[in-house]
């Protein structure tokens, strides 16, 4: 895994592995920041009295810890085991996991490309990061095309050789709903009303399927969360607004899968 050469933050939540435990503190390296230590004090490590720390911690553990106060110059962190929010600490594990991924796919681009793995890291890694997650990157790029990398400086050579290895690997999990949807329209003009109403569903990038009259399936895939929310509010506030207009009834029901 790459090494960040900045610095974590106040409030951060960082990656650590303990090296050493002793009565009044625990010493930790930071896994994704170059040359970066960090100490647990005793009283950071429980909300409850312990009078050995290896009940909670041992060498080589890996542990999500807050960082309490930085030490830029002496490349050295104050942190907490008892102040980390659980949640938070799921999330902070997810996103590195994650991080993994996008760093993989440089070391298989690396690997089959015969390029240094350093001149990746100087090339692009240190282009995006810190200013984004390397993993978000590669799935917006994932999503909208190698243009995305032109933000970071990538040279062409690079972004045309790494949007191919990202479209071949990074297998961003989907996200998905469908609903089933029946449609009336008794005026004279009805077919021609319910196949414009369609289409205007259609045109959000929903797929329609057919069910038989007047039954459809409306399904919409996406890799993000939050574009399924959106799109989801989107189709039924414009589904209840054109029926309206073309003066059709209608019924649309979630399908869950059991």
């Amino acid at each position: 895994m790459y090494k960040r050469k900045d610095s974590p933050k106040v409030n951060d939540y960082v990656i650590c592995t303990v090296k050493n435990i002793s009565d009044v503190d625990v010493k930790v390296s930071l896994d994704e920041y170059e040359n970066f230590n960090g100490i647990i004090p005793i009283d950071e490590l429980s909300n409850k009295r312990i009078t050995n720390p290896r009940i909670l911690v041992r060498e080589g553990k890996k542990i999500v810890c807050l960082v309490l106060d930085v030490d830029e110059q002496n490349r050295l962190v104050t942190l907490s085991l008892k102040r980390v929010d659980k949640n938070k600490q799921k999330a902070k594990i997810f996103e590195y996991k994650r991080e993994m991924v996008a760093y993989n796919i440089l070391k298989i681009m690396s690997e089959k490309e015969n390029i240094d793995m350093n001149k990746l890291e100087k090339d692009i890694i240190f282009k995006i990061v810190p200013e984004n997650k390397l993993y978000n990157v590669f799935l917006e790029t994932y999503i909208n095309g190698k243009s995305v990398l032109d933000k970071y400086k990538i040279s062409k050579k690079y972004s045309e050789l790494l949007y191919k290895y990202i479209i071949d690997y990074l297998n961003p999990p989907k996200y998905e709903f469908t609903y089933i949807m029946q449609a009336y329209c008794l005026d004279g003009d009805g077919i021609y009303k319910i196949k414009e109403f369609l289409k205007k569903i259609k045109d959000l990038n929903i797929m329609i399927k057919y069910l038989g009259s007047p039954t459809y399936m409306l399904k919409y895939v996406t890799t993000s969360p939050s574009d399924l929310q959106k799109k989801e509010k989107e189709m039924l506030e414009l589904i209840d607004k054109e029926a309206k207009n073309y003066n059709i009834v209608y019924e649309i029901n979630k399908y869950e899968r059991d």
